[in-house]
């Protein structure tokens, strides 16, 4: 193998050593170049940093003041419901009253003329009731009573 032999190897440590030499100028040249280039990134970064937590500050203002917004709104919706279950039921107690008087009314004539209906019907069944015992009391004895003693009779009957 030619990389052992003894004879070639001092003219490859010269090459080793030059293209070693080279790549060090090289490394060394560009170094400044890309140590600028991360400074100036790392500038950027640190801007962008910045102006995110500038804008993570405003965002928190902005949702802070949103929330105090729809706090305000929320108490609002709230009275205005309250105001209007306070309006609604004076008035549904207003119509509910005025519905119970005229039932009240209904219902008090309702009961008059039940009693004048009661009345009628207690009356003419004490007229037929006074004709059926008259025509009984015929029947069985053959002679008709006298109506005063028919109608004392059933009124006692009836008491």
């Amino acid at each position: 193998m030619p990389q052992f032999d003894p004879s070639v190897a001092v003219p490859q440590i010269a090459w080793l050593i030059a293209v070693f030499a080279i790549l060090y100028l090289i490394v060394r040249a560009s170094l400044p170049k890309v140590e600028r280039v991360a400074l100036n990134r790392a500038g950027v970064i640190g801007d962008d940093l910045n102006h995110a937590e500038m804008a993570k500050s405003s965002a928190g203002a902005v949702i802070a003041e949103y929330e105090a917004t729809l706090a305000t709104a929320r108490a609002a919706a709230m009275k205005l419901a309250g105001d209007a279950k306070t309006a609604t039921s004076g008035e549904t107690a207003a119509k509910l009253k005025a519905v119970e008087a005229e039932l009240a009314a209904k219902t008090a004539g309702a009961a008059a003329r039940i009693e004048a209906a009661k009345g009628e019907a207690l009356a003419n069944l004490r007229i037929v009731a006074e004709d059926a015992t008259a025509d009984i009391v015929e029947r069985l004895t053959g002679r008709r009573p006298a109506a005063d003693e028919v109608a004392a009779t059933v009124a006692a009957v009836a008491a």
